[in-house]
């Protein structure tokens, strides 16, 4: 029997037209309602962005303006500013204490983040097995971050210097030396002395945060390598690190970040001498700014190191994927 339709009616009577009865069209929602509607469903990008565009400002303005300059001749002492290309940067890159100035940076920043690392990992890993005085340690060692790397610089060279330290006097009435040293006042003791410092100081934070990673490996895991006959080490290279190694690879960039951007620690103690013997990037872009007052060239050679740093990241991203256990999960 043939279905008859109303008169009128099509197939398509079904589906309400734009603007039926119940369901007003968006022309006649009114405006304050559709304003309040569209605060509702990106809220959390509304708390964001003042924040965020804040930040991007307070960032991008400075390393913005900091590229504008590395390409002109900028100067403290002379008033206008002239376009030179990249004739900073030749100039730079033909200057011998730059070159010495970045191989210092790079055993800096290598002996420093490694030393820091290597410590902590096994403070962190011998705290873990004290059963007793735990929270005390912890307190201990955690001391030299409480302070400043401006207060650090400062008590160590006073506690090193050669008539007054009294690190040398210790040294002495043990028999150790024969004669208070020169630790920052020497070419072949100052560099080195400065290295052992920044580990000595950088230390209490790795350690916290590895610490704070050993808590979220699973205890289940040693339980069972310890039913599979595992040694300790065996536990240590196939669960401890493997479990770390998201924190170890943020410690990793983070340190290396701001150990290679570090300037108090090498200006307060050594200077960038005896003899240009300690001198880093950082240091010789302060001289290059506040000596000769070529604001032009210091801005070439933090454009230099800003370059290298997001190299080195990169490298660092590919070889600790900081979220693995987000995306694999």
């Amino acid at each position: 029997m043939p279905v008859t339709h109303p008169v009128g009616a099509t197939r398509h009577s079904k589906t309400p037209k734009r603007g039926a009865v119940g369901e007003p069209s968006p022309s006649s929602v009114p405006l304050r309602s559709r304003a309040f509607g569209f605060l509702d469903r990106h809220f959390a990008v509304v708390l964001i962005l003042p924040g965020f565009l804040w930040l991007a400002g307070l960032l991008l303005y400075p390393v913005g303006l900091n590229a504008y300059y590395s390409f002109t001749n900028k100067s403290i002492t002379f008033p206008g500013v002239d376009w030179v290309g990249f004739e900073n940067y030749r100039e730079i890159l033909v200057d011998g204490i730059f070159w010495d100035a970045a191989i210092n940076s790079f055993w800096w920043t290598l002996l420093g983040v490694g030393g820091q690392l290597v410590f902590a990992l096994f403070s962190a890993l011998a705290l873990e097995r004290v059963t007793r005085g735990r929270g005390l340690l912890r307190l201990l060692l955690t001391l030299p971050w409480m302070f400043s790397s401006v207060v650090v610089a400062s008590s160590w060279r006073l506690m090193l210097d050669p008539f007054v330290g009294v690190i040398n006097g210790i040294l002495v009435d043990v028999g150790l030396i024969n004669e208070p040293l020169s630790w920052f006042g020497d070419a072949g003791r100052a560099f080195p002395t400065a290295i052992a410092l920044n580990i000595w100081f950088g230390i209490p934070f790795m350690l916290v945060a590895i610490l704070a990673g050993l808590q979220t490996i699973d205890r289940a895991l040693y339980e069972a390598a310890d039913v599979d006959g595992a040694s300790y080490w065996q536990q240590v290279w196939h669960i401890t690190l493997p479990g770390l190694r998201s924190v170890i690879g943020t410690l990793i960039i983070l340190r290396t970040i701001w150990v290679a951007n570090n300037f108090d620690f090498i200006f307060l103690t050594t200077g960038g001498g005896p003899r240009d013997s300690s001198i880093t990037v950082p240091v010789y872009a302060f001289r290059v700014g506040w000596t000769r007052f070529d604001v032009g060239q210091m801005a070439a050679v933090s454009m230099i190191l800003i370059t290298i740093l997001v190299a080195l990241i990169g490298v660092f991203l590919r070889l600790f994927p900081i979220d693995r256990e987000v995306t694999d999960g």
